[in-house]
């Protein structure tokens, strides 16, 4: 099932808002921002195997993520979309991840944080992806993601 893009985008927009209302920024490289790097370097791993179990867990049920075509999906979503897709057909070895890293924005907060990071088109096409995270019972969970496809290398 495919949400419809203006009954949800105020939703989530508002869920973002609620998320830091009040919440005081970490100070970069705190132990905060290493739990998010934690938990993105995880979802990356799942996804790039496909590991269905792993990417539940790590995204909550009220998850909303947003493609750069603009196509909602939620969480009961995923295990179709992950069983089409497959595991990555070129996955970037722990040298090539840590290198992109640099190049990642962490914001954290109490109990949420932002990751935003350009992959590499593991899956498609090079992308911008911003993930909202939450931290429910003491782990990290996703509950909102939106891909902005990349802009051409300038020179």
């Amino acid at each position: 099932m495919r949400l419809d893009s203006r009954s949800h985008a105020a939703g989530a927009l508002a869920l973002i808002g609620g998320l830091f209302a009040g919440a005081a920024i970490s100070a970069a490289g705190s132990s905060v921002d290493e739990e998010l790097l934690a938990a993105q370097r995880a979802l990356i791993s799942a996804n790039n195997r496909a590991d269905l179990d792993t990417i539940n867990q790590l995204t909550a049920d009220e998850w909303i993520g947003v493609n750069a075509s603009g196509v909602l999906r939620t969480k009961a979503e995923l295990p179709e979309d992950i069983a089409k897709r497959g595991p990555a057909k070129v996955r970037a070895t722990p040298e090539q991840l840590l290198e992109r890293q640099k190049a990642w924005k962490v914001r954290a907060y109490d109990n949420a944080g932002v990751v935003t990071r350009l992959t590499a088109g593991d899956h498609g096409s090079r992308s911008w992806i911003s993930t909202v995270w939450i931290r429910r019972d003491g782990r990290w969970q996703r509950v909102l993601s939106q891909e902005t496809t990349a802009a051409a290398a300038q020179r």
